[in-house]
């Protein structure tokens, strides 16, 4: 007995169901902007790299706040070419909470503990973060960048880009659809504490000299959140002695 032909009809209704769905995802993928380009746009809207590149310091102080874990801090950051890093937290009669990065030691300070060296892993993230320039993208820092969607980030309506870095490591920027500014950040970071997913959320941007920062960090995990908010920023003030290392780091002299 011959097998029923399926209608000719159905059959062409079911081929442009198929056709539709194809035409509608490459069509929503056309409408997305480029990574590149939101990342272009998001480092004109911050003032522009040739700008910032005049610069050759920056100084940030400010307060933190972390509600969970019971803790009032005050921050200072402190950031010079090509990537020298300091960060304070004074955490009361707690103690001072010191890192930083030298060019080629990244380090730890905690209180009633001697400094130490960062791990391999560690002193990459904090390489990276160190980078003077970092706020701004140079593409030779990724492997591939691509727009993945248009979400709700953090009450942002925003375009969501996965990164992957030249370094290692990969995670998602996203880029406010109505300011082109960054808005947040998540990614994977190696801690004192062991590796952390984290989201970084950006906001309350403001003008500085020349160029326009975010003023309010919120920073979440797994374990807690926690506001930084900036309230100082000076450029081409910090002295370089800041970045040294600490005595206990340093290396001892030959006999």
């Amino acid at each position: 007995m011959r097998t029923p032909r399926r209608p000719v009809v159905a059959t062409i209704a079911a081929l442009s169901g198929i056709l539709l769905a194809l035409g509608g995802r490459t069509l929503h993928a056309q409408l997305l902007p480029a990574a590149k380009e939101l990342m272009a746009k998001s480092d004109a809207a911050m003032g522009g790299l040739g700008v910032f590149d005049k610069h050759t310091s920056l100084h940030l102080v400010g307060s933190m706040s972390a509600p969970a874990l019971g803790m009032q801090a005050q921050i200072e950051l402190f950031k010079a070419k090509p990537s020298l890093y300091l960060q304070k937290l004074a955490i009361g009669a707690l103690g001072d909470i010191t890192q930083g990065f030298d060019g080629r030691t990244a380090w730890i300070s905690q209180p009633g503990q001697s400094p130490v060296a960062l791990d391999s892993a560690q002193t990459a993230g904090m390489k990276w973060q160190a980078d003077f320039l970092g706020n701004f993208h140079d593409m030779a820092r990724y492997k591939s960048v691509e727009t993945v969607g248009l979400v709700d980030f953090e009450g942002t309506r925003s375009y969501k880009v996965k990164v992957v870095r030249s370094t290692g490591g990969e995670g998602f920027e996203f880029y406010d659809a109505s300011t082109g500014l960054i808005s947040g950040i998540q990614a994977s970071a190696d801690t004192p504490m062991g590796k952390m997913e984290q989201t970084s959320v950006f906001s309350d941007y403001k003008a500085f000299a020349d160029v326009k920062m975010p003023t309010r960090i919120l920073q979440k995990n797994a374990q807690y959140e926690a506001v930084i908010t900036f309230t100082t920023v000076e450029f081409d003030k910090v002295d370089p002695a800041v970045f040294a290392l600490p005595d206990a780091l340093k290396p001892k002299p030959k006999p």
